[in-house]
Order: C-alpha cells, then sequence, then structure tokens
C-alpha cells in the first residue's frame, strides 16, 4: 500500500538549496570564463603509454615533461584494496561448511 506524498518542509529545505544553487552557479561561472591553453599533444616518435605509465609512477626519461602522480597512485591503490578487503569481509559465509 502506497502513502500519499507529503509536502516539503520549505523551512529545512530552502537554506542548504539555495547553498547548492549558489555553489553551483560559482563553479559554472568559473569554469565558463577560465582560460584554457592550447592543447598539446605527444611529440613525434614518444609513446604515449610510455608517458603515461612514467607519469604516475613519477619518473623522467626522454624529452616528455611529466608530472608526477607517485603519492595520488599509492592512496588509490590503498583505497581499492581497503575496499577489496571489506567486500570480501562482507562476502564471507556465515556456515563455513561449504
Amino acid at each position: 500500500m502506497t502513502t500519499k506524498p507529503r509536502p516539503i518542509d520549505i523551512d529545512r529545505s530552502t537554506v542548504p538549496g539555495l547553498a547548492a544553487f549558489a555553489l553551483c552557479t560559482v563553479m559554472v561561472t568559473v569554469f565558463i570564463r577560465a582560460s584554457f591553453g592550447t592543447a598539446e599533444g605527444f611529440p613525434a616518435g614518444e609513446s604515449i603509454v610510455e608517458g603515461i605509465g612514467n607519469s604516475l609512477l613519477n619518473i623522467t626519461s626522454g624529452t616528455l615533461v611529466t608530472e608526477g602522480f607517485l603519492v595520488a597512485f599509492i592512496l588509490i591503490a590503498i583505497a581499492l584494496d581497503a575496499a577489496l578487503d571489506g567486500a570480501l569481509l562482507l562476502a564471507e559465509r556465515d556456515g563455513g561448511d561449504e
């Protein structure tokens, strides 16, 4: 059996709604007014895959200038490992006989 919808409580939902709208407006304004430089491709003879791997592991080799993402790579690996451990813990059977 379904119940009829309740009216929205204007007092509680107005302030967060206005805050979300203001934040969205600021983000859209900043994005529209931002000036992005010209896109630069990989130089001829450089490997795209090697460049991505070198930037992930913070290795500088060749003429390609990369940013280091080693800390972000390790933090994401730890977070994914924790998520996998949690999934395995939740998936364990209670009986254990099978």
